[in-house]
């Protein structure tokens, strides 16, 4: 279980409603509105996440839950017992860690460069060459586009420049076009986001001598989306602008930043890209336009030219 698990279930008489049942996870909300999930024991782990073995085929939305002792009793056809549960935690890298940002700015190229044909079919995806482009200073016209990422690419790209030129107010405000995009449970637009405001948030947690900015403008839009996207969406954007991802993302982005392991983070690429129908997508191309926080910087430092 995840830490935030691990907080709601000791909590007195933690109850709640089933919200949304699917074949390899059950989606739960607390009384006042708290979001956790039990999910299949081979998915990635997140702090609001359970894994077991268990069949949701009997489940319904709507039925209750209720932690009873060390016991989760959802409906009447699911008991997991967590007396023997261990707490995961993500491993993170700090500042002592951390590589210079011309070697975080080559690994970030370097996955561009390895993913450049993404999946036509996967949310965002499409994005991420364009994205690429536009980090070398390049241009990309005539790219087909399906109607999802057409209706997405404006706001992306001012995201993408706010990136480069490090401005996050800006970022913020274009970020509102995005909100509740998409199909899905966890829309594109949400993933997008989640995405690129954890590697933000990542940046300014192990650089806090080259990124510092107010974070205001970010607790303002997760505020404000609150009502405007559905509140699975919601807590999971919530935590990825706080630093709070699934595992595979937070292994990407520890090695990123401490430039180890090249295939370990390969592993973890692919990984993050099994995550729902597109959100794996999602997500790795907001990361990659958050990155571009690192290019900006390596670039001004430069001189504006990437050597």
């Amino acid at each position: 279980m995840g830490e935030e698990v691990k907080i709601l279930i000791t909590s007195p008489l933690f109850s709640g409603k089933v919200l949304a049942v699917f074949s390899n996870n059950i989606y739960l909300s607390g009384q006042s509105g708290e979001i956790l999930w039990v999910a299949c024991e081979d998915l990635p782990m997140h702090r609001r996440c359970i894994t077991a073995s268990f069949q949701p085929h009997s489940l319904c939305v709507g039925q209750s839950f209720l932690v009873h002792g060390s016991c989760l009793q959802i409906g009447r056809a699911i008991a997991i017992d967590f007396d023997q549960a261990e707490e995961w935690e993500p491993l993170k890298i700090g500042p002592e860690q951390a590589r210079p940002l011309g070697i975080v700015n080559d690994w970030v190229y370097r996955i561009f460069a390895t993913i450049s044909t993404p999946d036509r079919d996967a949310g965002f995806s499409q994005a991420i060459p364009i994205i690429s482009a536009m980090a070398d200073g390049r241009g990309l016209k005539g790219v087909p586009l399906d109607s999802l990422v057409a209706r997405a690419i404006h706001p992306i790209l001012g995201i993408a420049k706010a990136c480069l030129n490090e401005d996050m107010v800006h970022i913020a405000q274009i970020g509102r076009e995005l909100i509740g995009l998409g199909p899905g449970l966890t829309p594109s637009g949400d993933d997008f986001l989640g995405g690129l405001l954890f590697a933000a948030h990542c940046l300014k947690m192990v650089y806090p001598r080259e990124f510092c900015w107010d974070e205001e403008p970010i607790l303002d839009l997760i505020d404000w989306s609150r009502t405007r996207t559905n509140p699975i969406s919601h807590a999971i954007l919530s935590d990825l602008s706080l630093g709070y991802s699934p595992e595979p993302l937070h292994d990407i982005v520890r090695s990123l930043l401490n430039g180890k392991d090249w295939e370990r983070a390969m592993l973890s690429i692919n990984r993050l890209l099994g995550i729902g129908h597109t959100s794996g997508w999602d997500i790795l191309a907001g990361l990659l336009t958050g990155m571009l926080l690192v290019t900006g910087k390596v670039n001004r430092s430069r001189g504006g030219v990437r050597t």
